[in-house]
């Protein structure tokens, strides 16, 4: 009889666990977000902020080589497309003129004092001029203008008069020219 107290005394130790265990197994089923249609609906939360996520940081992979192209580019085209001297924007300019075919009087150049945010290294030359010429040439010369190899950046077209096939437009235009050039030119 003593075994059988034994017995009956463990029986009811492991009956005794394993309802607690069930009771702690019936709260976590029914506890919020802990059913299989909660968790669903968390794994799918989950990756559409994940897929989100990677739209935003899609642009930065590979920031590191875009960065070192970027600026190469920008060395190239410091040394290509930015001259060192005036005197090669009015050489430039007067070629220009020349090749299409054009006229033009009293080209003025205009040196701005560097503000805070311009581009580094290189100061802002603005260019005025009228140019006269069949309406062709005229047109030339603004496509020439824009395609140069040097940098021109068009600001204002103004048609001043019209005789006999003759256009007259007052031009106004952009280029840069490297400061540090500046000082001994």
């Amino acid at each position: 009889m003593g075994n059988l107290q034994i017995v009956r005394k463990r029986f009811i130790l492991v009956l005794g666990i394993l309802a607690a265990v069930n009771l702690v197994l019936l709260v976590y089923l029914l506890w919020p977000g802990s059913s299989v249609a909660s968790q669903t609906a968390t794994e799918q939360d989950l990756q559409q902020q994940y897929r989100a996520l990677s739209r935003e940081v899609a642009p930065l992979r590979g920031i590191d080589q875009k960065l070192l192209q970027t600026r190469s580019d920008i060395a190239s085209l410091y040394r290509e497309r930015i001259p060192s001297h005036s005197s090669q924007i009015s050489q430039e300019v007067e070629k220009l003129v020349h090749d299409t075919g054009v006229s033009s009087q009293a080209i003025r150049y205009v040196q701005q004092v560097p503000q805070k945010g311009d581009l580094p290294d290189v100061q802002l030359i603005e260019v005025e001029t009228s140019i006269t010429g069949e309406y062709a040439k005229v047109a030339r010369f603004i496509n020439a203008l824009e395609q140069d190899k040097l940098f021109f950046v068009i600001n204002q077209i103004t048609l001043n008069s019209q005789e006999g096939g003759q256009v007259t437009l007052q031009i106004k235009f952009e280029t840069f020219l490297k400061q540090a050039a500046q000082a001994g030119a």
